[in-house]
């Protein structure tokens, strides 16, 4: 009885002692650090301003003890010594877009809806920790840890979705992978808000408004906008970044151009090559522009068949400038949209710019059969004369020849096209006899793939669905039990049946098979909607170059989703 008593006494002064620590934290907590005005670089932030916070009880809304504790559970969990010292510098009242607080974990399914919440920042004098939480604590997310920001308090939502909209936008990511890591009020000299665009005439007026740094991985972003964020302009000189895609703007204003130079209609012309350029405006000088001499913009090249439009643009598309204008017809009798598919295929085959690609050659043929006289053993073709042409294409540096039928059919001769491989090796594909074969797909299937061999023997079969399922099941597994289910993003998803769509020519019911005398390995079962490929792990780095990057993309799907 003496020692459970003195074991509830114990226990009530560690429960007394704890509460009163907490109380002693929250109440710093629950009042406003009102940070002065952080102007200095955010990797000085503490440093310059952690001395000068001035504790003012102005807001309304105090920061809930639920939240607080949560936060503070969390923090010391995760790095027990790093709570000396610690205290609550900010926090704001949020609506988060997701159930994931606007935090998504990879491949995580969040709920679309709006979370009322807090966000809270916590330092220690040395490091800062931002968390995201619902209303009550209940859920709570660390955002990047050790991320020393410098955002304003009065800095507006608005301006803050604005900013990441624009953002997302230019680097083609989802707004949840950015992070505002600094917002600092500023007056503008001009309506331009400091960033003229070339010829642009700006109002000289002073004009408030923000400037904003965003980041998302190792890219940053710099915006200016003004006081209401209908103005967002982006600084590129201060940014650090990588260029992204073709902005859209540009490509539909290249594409206007172009149709105005071909007189052909939009739907046959074709984007296939751009790039981030500066060029020299005087060397392209018309009556339309004044001469500038560095302009920042877009190398453009427009394809319809064997012809070619070499555009240049600046950022923005509003000037255009034709470069060049070539066209290659070996043979007028070969029609131009024939044409153009075989220089698309040959230049995935070969890996280089459609624009490096040529057509060199072009004979009429009569083909023996459907197949073009090209079957394998397990293929039926009709024996029936097929008139059509062999196309030889070249880099400059190997040459591919191609069977081509009058309907369209193409076919590469690979006996004909002795295309270096990468690592110097001859690895042979044979044809999987029909007995051999998989089932086709279901219809809401895109992809699968069957492992089996190695060591343990066993067999696996991972399918990806339409709707961004991933099923794994064991063969034989009576039980179910090792079957797992993830969702893909979408956007990979698409990649992911894009490249298929691209290199669909390496599914041809083939295999790659092992050196002989080799044991244990295993035997990799690829199956598109268009075929089936066989390959192993022993011979996988000799496989052709596109096959390996399906299966390079293959394997990062997979592997997000372990």
């Amino acid at each position: 009885m003496k020692n459970t008593l003195k074991n509830y006494s114990t226990t009530k002064q560690a429960q007394f002692f704890t509460a009163l620590v907490l109380s002693g934290i929250l109440s710093v907590g629950c009042s406003l650090w009102a940070i002065k005005s952080a102007t200095a670089a955010p990797a000085n932030y503490f440093a310059d301003t952690a001395n000068q916070v001035l504790k003012e009880n102005i807001k309304t809304n105090n920061l809930p003890r639920t939240v607080a504790s949560a936060i503070l559970q969390d923090l010391s969990n995760r790095e027990p010594t790093a709570t000396k010292k610690l205290e609550i510098i900010d926090y704001t009242q949020r609506t988060w877009r997701n159930g994931c607080m606007d935090l998504p974990n990879p491949d995580e399914l969040c709920t679309q809806a709006l979370v009322p919440g807090w966000r809270v920042v916590l330092s220690n004098g040395n490091q800062t920790w931002i968390y995201h939480t619902d209303s009550n604590g209940r859920s709570i997310r660390l955002a990047n840890p050790y991320i020393l920001t410098s955002v304003a308090q009065n800095f507006p939502n608005y301006i803050e979705d604005a900013v990441l909209q624009a953002a997302s936008q230019r680097l083609n990511l989802p707004t949840s992978e950015f992070t505002i890591i600094q917002a600092q009020q500023q007056t503008w000299n001009n309506g331009c808000l400091n960033l003229p665009r070339s010829d642009e005439a700006c109002t000289q007026a002073l004009e408030k408004g923000w400037r904003v740094v965003v980041k998302a991985t190792n890219q940053t972003l710099v915006y200016h906008t003004n006081a209401t964020g209908s103005k967002i302009r982006f600084n590129k000189n201060e940014s650090n970044f990588s260029e992204g895609k073709l902005p859209a703007i540009v490509r539909d204003a290249v594409l206007r151009r172009a149709t105005e130079e071909s007189s052909l209609p939009a739907s046959s012309l074709s984007i296939v090559a751009s790039q981030p350029t500066r060029w020299n405006g005087c060397e392209l000088q018309n009556n339309a522009y004044p001469c500038d001499n560095a302009i920042s913009g877009w190398q453009v090249t427009v394809a319809a068949g064997l012809n070619r439009w070499v555009f240049f643009t600046d950022e923005r598309g509003s000037r255009i400038q034709l470069s060049q204008q070539y066209g290659e017809t070996p043979n007028v009798n070969l029609p131009r949209d024939i044409a153009e598919r075989v220089l698309v295929r040959a230049s995935k085959r070969l890996g280089a710019p459609i624009s490096q690609v040529r057509i060199v050659e072009v004979k009429q043929r009569q083909w023996p059969d459907s197949c073009l006289g090209l079957a394998d053993p397990s293929t039926v073709c009709a024996a029936v004369i097929v008139p059509g042409w062999e196309v030889t294409v070249s880099d400059g540096q190997q040459r591919l020849v191609y069977r081509v039928g009058e309907s369209g059919a193409v076919f590469l001769d690979e006996k004909a096209s002795p295309v270096a491989d990468d690592n110097n090796t001859s690895l042979k594909p044979i044809s999987i006899p029909r007995s051999e074969l998989p089932p086709p797909l279901d219809s809401s299937v895109i992809f699968r793939q069957i492992s089996s061999g190695g060591f343990a023997g066993r067999t696996y079969e991972t399918v990806l669905l339409e709707d961004g399922r991933l099923i794994r099941v064991r063969i034989g597994d009576t039980n179910d039990s090792e079957r797992r289910i993830r969702r893909i993003p979408h956007e990979l998803v698409e990649r992911f049946q894009q490249l298929l769509e691209r290199q669909s020519d390496e599914f041809r019911n083939i295999s790659y098979p092992a050196p002989n005398g080799a044991a244990d390995y295993i035997t990799y079962t690829l199956t598109s909607r268009d075929g089936t490929v066989k390959y192993n792990d022993i011979s996988q780095n000799s496989l052709p170059k596109d096959l390996r990057l399906i299966v390079k993309a293959w394997n990062r799907i997979s592997n997000r989703s372990q």
